[in-house]
């Protein structure tokens, strides 16, 4: 851990998009975990997000390779602000308030669908929600990675006794840096997103929804976004005093599909004349959208082909 992060703050409570949104209920299923240093789990990041206010916002994210942090959208651009953050401190396998297995680093490099920043319908915020960190080094001692693949709607819908999707991050309304994760099974699919009766609250924006496919082997299918609000604007079950959700309400992710996996092999690809990614980072602007000059052209279909980034 470098000295500019030593003298950081980090609690990432806080976390006040519009879209950070769940449920927890009928039940509270939620598992504390504490191997935070053994794959799966060592991988799952806590991210802390300086808006430039000096207040550090909360979410999560995945490492998808050495350098590519998978997150959600509403992590990486604030509605409420309209802009993106200036920096995002990212701790993998945080275990809690002050354990920090693999220390931090200081990131400035992002990437949002460009119909998530700029929607085109009441939909494409929803459809687009997932962003893409860019680390300016690896984190020393994790070399492995959970693959992402896109699954078509019947394997994703396929039941078996050990076939579950998890959704592992760090929640707001639980002790700072501490990992939480639930599992239940696919209940809905539409073509860009996840429905799941699977436990959580604000800050667990960002995780990575992943399924088991009972031969122990473990793929990301989708990013975890929101959930639920009460007739008053609450999160079922996340505050003291909100009952929790009522049997049938689902949380739900944007799901990993061909174009998702291409733009995160290749964000600053092009797609007939424009770029499909936004990039943020240092010396492009913040608050302003950057130049999409630079081209790059994807070298093959990603579809139903999984990869580590």
């Amino acid at each position: 851990m470098n000295a500019e992060e030593l003298l950081l703050p980090f609690a990432g409570k806080e976390s006040d998009d519009d879209l950070d949104r769940a449920l927890v209920g009928p039940n509270d299923g939620r598992i504390h975990e504490i191997a935070t240093t053994h794959y799966p789990y060592n991988t799952v990041c806590h991210l802390g997000r300086d808006f430039g206010d000096g207040r550090w916002r909360g979410c999560s994210g995945v490492l998808i390779g050495p350098r590519k942090v998978l997150t959600a959208g509403h992590c990486l651009f604030s509605i409420k602000l309209g802009r993106a953050p200036r920096r995002v401190r990212v701790a993998p396998g945080r275990m809690d308030r002050d354990s920090f297995p693999y220390g931090t680093i200081i990131a400035r490099e992002f990437y949002v669908p460009e119909r998530f920043v700029r929607p085109r319908s009441r939909t494409d915020r929803k459809q687009f929600d997932y962003g893409l960190i860019v680390l300016p080094k690896p984190f020393p001692g994790i070399r492995r990675f959970l693959p992402v693949k896109a699954l078509n709607k019947d394997d994703l819908l396929s039941r078996g006794p050990r076939r579950k999707i998890t959704v592992a991050g760090y929640p707001g309304d639980r002790p700072v840096g501490t990992l939480w994760r639930h599992s239940e099974q696919v209940a809905r699919v539409t073509p860009r997103r996840l429905m799941y009766s699977v436990d959580t609250c604000p800050g667990h924006s960002g995780s990575p929804i992943w399924l088991s496919r009972g031969d122990g082997g473990e793929i990301i299918v989708g990013v975890h976004t929101s959930g639920i609000i009460d007739r008053n604007g609450h999160s079922f079950g996340c505050s003291k005093g909100v009952i929790l959700a009522p049997p049938g309400m689902l949380n739900s992710g944007v799901r990993i599909t061909p174009e998702v996996l291409a733009n995160l092999r290749h964000p600053r690809r092009r797609v007939e004349g424009s770029r499909p990614m936004f990039e943020f980072g240092t010396g492009l602007g913040y608050s302003s959208f950057p130049d999409t000059s630079h081209r790059i052209r994807p070298t093959r279909s990603w579809a139903n082909t999984p990869f580590v980034l």
